[in-house]
């Protein structure tokens, strides 16, 4: 029978002549072939994984196994990536769902705006931000890494680190 006769949509494996002598002389070896493995995969190091469904596991005497099988590569990351895509599309939907409607919208809105503007109002400690702080004793990475972590002013990152002794990250924590 050839290729051209075999009817389209019949699920036959078709097995090329190399590894089918390959088969008969690690049989006449004496292997014993293990039949409830049902997926074999190898881990690669850039996070990819060959993966071999339905493989034909065959046990040495010495302990090592031989796999026929068709591996196909699978991308760990590419998963992981499509996982939290279709996981964030999931929590939208769940948000769109659940989001309040009508009056409840404008006064949920209303209340946001009312929080926000409490939030925004300007601190007392805001008035010393126009004196400059002397930056004496102090690493200007430290300073640069306070400013971009807390978005403040560099007179404020300075008086933290002063206030904690040079400790960036409780001078990042009272920023916060």
């Amino acid at each position: 029978m050839s290729i051209e006769e075999i009817p389209e949509g019949s699920e036959v494996t078709i097995i090329p002549k190399a590894e089918k002598k390959a088969r008969e002389a690690l049989l006449k070896l004496g292997l014993k072939q293990l039949k409830d493995i049902s997926r074999v995969t190898f881990r690669r190091k850039n996070n990819t994984i060959l993966a071999i469904e339905k493989p034909e596991v065959y046990k040495t005497s010495g302990g090592s196994y031989i796999i026929f099988g068709e591996a196909q590569v699978e991308d760990l990351t590419k998963r992981y990536q499509e996982a939290m895509a279709a996981q964030q599309a999931a929590s939208e939907v769940n948000d769109a769902i659940n989001a309040p409607k009508g009056d409840d919208l404008a006064a949920s809105i209303q209340d946001d705006l009312k929080k926000a503007s409490l939030e925004d109002k300007p601190e007392s400690a805001d008035a010393d931000d126009d004196e400059p702080q002397d930056a004496t004793g102090l690493e200007e990475s430290d300073i640069t890494v306070i400013m971009e972590q807390t978005n403040t002013s560099r007179n404020k990152a300075i008086k933290a680190l002063k206030e904690h002794d040079g400790d960036i990250v409780n001078a990042i924590m009272s920023l916060s």
